[in-house]
Formats: structure tokens, C-alpha cells, sequence
């Protein structure tokens, strides 16, 4: 709301629902085939160390790429004292690199500070993982975890939903200057796609920021303009507050939509909408 107090402290860490609705933004709900335009997902791919991943083989004959990938699973499920968000930050950079999301010139980057201007004062909103390339951030996700201590010494839970989008204002406004400095005009609105995850439980974002957001953020005003954040949680079988991909079944969902979600990270081969629509035609008519 427009009489909402906008203020730069005491970080982006404390950004919470308040924030969001102090510059404008909602967050809605979205169903499966709404979020990702099509009638059904595709099904996972098929590098070995993924199908072993859904379904582990005997660990004798199990290949050096899937036994790595489960290492990093079981330290972000059963981590050792203090690895609880190092587990789960590491063990989903590594599914993403294993699922192609680092293919030609992009990488899958940990802790990544991005510089975030708010209400003329600089600060910088560090995002758990981000997928970028020579010149973007493709994607950012951010962990839910306990970032610092109350006055009591209690530990303070991050809301990371509000966190990812200043993560994604960040993401526009450093896009935009890497155009500006190629003699490229700058976008008036990116879509950036981020991930959230609460224990092993991913949601999934499609977060439109446009230069109005950016400049209302940096000079602490009110946008006119309201900004719809488009939001996926997927149905696990497990506990959705915790690690739901421990079960084989809600592992395959979760892969099913990674690869869905590459046709919004710009990803080239990426399964896309018209894949989509072209195998359900297909299935339809008991062709192909």
C-alpha cells in the first residue's frame, strides 16, 4: 500500500510479506498447467546418473556420477552438524548442473551477492545459487533457512519467497547494466524464473520486474503499477513443509518440473510448450 513505510534497514534479509506489499507486489497461485502452459509435464530426462538418482541401482554397480549426486543428497537430507543449509545449497547446484542447466556458456553459481539499492541506500542480497552466463542472471534460488540470531540468540527464520524476488530486482537491474554497457537499451521488463526451498521442497517463481519495480525499490516509492509474482507448488507425497523428494515417486515430479522450467530460464533445447502441446495431440489421436 501506498501509506506502507518503505526503509532501507535493517537488510534484505529482513524482507518480509510487509515489503512486498509496500512496493506493490502480489504473489499468486498458480495450478500445474497454468504455470507451465501445458496439459502435462514431460517426463524426467534420461541421463544415467538421474534415472539411478529416481531409483538407485546396487551401489556396486552404481556409475562415479550417480554416486556423487546421492553423496550430495544425503548430506543435504542427514547433514552433519552445522550443514544444513550448505547441504541443500550444494546437493541442488549439483542437480542443476546434472540436469543440463550449465550447458554451453552458463554456469550454476553459489552464494551469489547481487547488488540491491533501497531507498538510496546500497546494499547487496545474496542469493543461494543463480544459473548466469557470459552476460545474465538466467535464474536465482534462494533456501529457507535461519540467516542470524534475535536478542534472545534465538535463531531468526529468512522468509525466502520475499528474499527471492528482491533477488530477482537485482537480477533486472544487473541485466540492464551489462546491456548499457554493450551499447544495448535497457529491457523495460524481465521475467526472471527463481526457486525457493523449504527443507528438500522446491516452489517455483516466475517474477516479472519492470523498470517502474526497480526505480520505486531503489528510490524507496510506491509504484502505480501492481507486479503479479506467478507461483508452482508442486503436489509431493511427502511432507510438504520438509524433504519430500526422499521419495523416489516425488523425486521424479520434481525433475519433471526442473526440465519444464528450462524453457523460462532461456535455455536452449530446452522442452518447451510446443513439445508439449505436440505430445498430447499425439496421445490424443493414438498417433506417434
Amino acid at each position: 500500500m501506498a501509506d506502507l513505510r518503505r526503509t532501507a534497514g535493517p537488510g534484505v534479509t529482513e524482507w518480509s510479506e510487509y515489503d512486498l506489499e509496500a512496493y506493490h507486489i502480489t504473489v499468486s497461485s498458480q495450478t500445474k498447467r497454468k504455470f507451465f502452459g501445458v496439459p502435462r509435464l514431460p517426463p524426467p530426462a534420461h541421463p544415467s546418473a538421474l534415472v539411478d538418482f529416481m531409483d538407485p541401482p546396487d551401489p556396486r554397480i552404481m556409475s562415479a556420477s550417480t554416486k556423487k549426486l546421492l553423496r550430495y543428497f544425503g548430506l543435504a537430507n542427514y547433514p552433519d552438524y552445522g550443514q544444513y543449509r550448505t547441504g541443500r545449497v550444494n546437493f541442488l547446484a549439483k542437480l542443476l548442473e546434472t540436469y543440463g542447466y550449465n550447458d554451453g556458456r552458463r554456469i550454476v553459481f553459489t552464494h551469489h551477492p547481487l547488488p540491491l539499492p533501497i531507498c538510496g541506500v546500497s546494499s547487496l542480497v545474496e542469493m543461494d545459487v543463480s544459473v548466469m552466463d557470459d552476460a545474465e542472471i538466467l535464474m536465482v534460488v534462494q533456501d529457507k533457512s535461519p540467516t542470524r540470531f534475535d536478542e534472545n540468540m534465538s535463531q531468526k527464520w529468512v522468509d525466502p519467497e520475499a528474499i527471492v524476488i528482491a533477488g530477482a530486482i537485482a537480477a533486472y537491474a544487473a541485466n540492464n547494466k551489462v546491456r548499457v554497457d554493450m551499447n544495448l537499451p535497457p529491457l523495460d521488463v524481465i521475467t526472471i524464473p527463481a526457486i525457493t526451498l523449504e527443507g528438500l521442497t522446491p516452489t517455483f517463481y516466475k517474477i516479472p520486474v519492470t523498470a517502474e519495480l526497480s526505480e520505486a525499490v531503489a528510490g524507496g516509492t510506491y509504484p502505480t503499477s501492481k507486479t503479479r509474482v506467478l507461483r508452482y507448488f508442486p503436489k509431493f507425497t511427502g511432507d510438504p513443509r520438509g524433504s519430500a523428494i526422499r521419495n523416489p515417486k516425488d523425486r521424479a515430479e520434481f525433475l519433471a518440473c526442473l526440465e519444464a522450467f528450462k524453457q523460462f530460464c532461456g535455455i536452449e533445447g530446452a522442452w518447451t510448450v510446443h513439445h508439449a502441446l505436440t505430445r498430447h495431440r499425439q496421445a490424443s489421436c493414438g498417433c506417434g
